[in-house]
């Protein structure tokens, strides 16, 4: 959900900027392979590259889809309701979906660990793993701040009606 906020719009801006540079980046490399390929030749590490950024696209992706509203929902039983019953529901599950992340980004980060630790690196690129399996971690704290900014701002709404 949008507010004035300075601090929530950088944010938005960075994951819209970064997710917005790594798909041009993505569909270059990939178009110049193709025509390489064409020639003979090709980049190695082209696909792996393709393959994680779209990791981290997927996982900044959700962030903003939340902010923006655009995951998919189910509404039929909200359109039953009254709008306080309405509020009532988006609050359950906006609390069920900041439990579920937390668990996710719990597990995520000691994965990522985990790869860490064990030193485990791709098979192309030859970089640390943990720099793909960080898109969990990142992506989860930024859809738990997400998350937490709706509950908070529906809250503050309630509370607001209520007075």
């Amino acid at each position: 959900m949008k507010s004035g906020s300075n601090k929530e719009s950088v944010v938005s801006k960075i994951e819209k900027y970064f997710t917005g540079i790594l798909l041009l980046v993505i569909t270059f490399l990939l178009f110049i392979n193709v025509i390489l390929r064409r020639m003979g030749m090709s980049i190695e590490w082209a696909e792996e590259f393709a393959r994680y950024g779209i990791v981290w696209v997927t996982f900044i992706g959700s962030s903003i889809c939340i902010y923006k509203g655009s995951h998919i929902a189910v509404d039929a039983i909200l359109m039953l309701l009254n709008d306080k019953n309405k509020k009532i529901l988006n609050i359950i599950t906006l609390v069920i979906s900041i439990i579920f992340i937390a668990f996710f980004t719990i597990y995520a980060t000691k994965l990522t660990h985990k790869v860490y630790v064990t030193k485990q690196v791709s098979a192309t690129l030859e970089v640390s793993m943990a720099y793909i399996y960080g898109a969990m971690p990142v992506g989860g704290v930024l859809m738990l701040i997400r998350y937490l900014q709706q509950l908070c701002q529906l809250i503050n709404e309630m509370r607001g009606e209520s007075q």
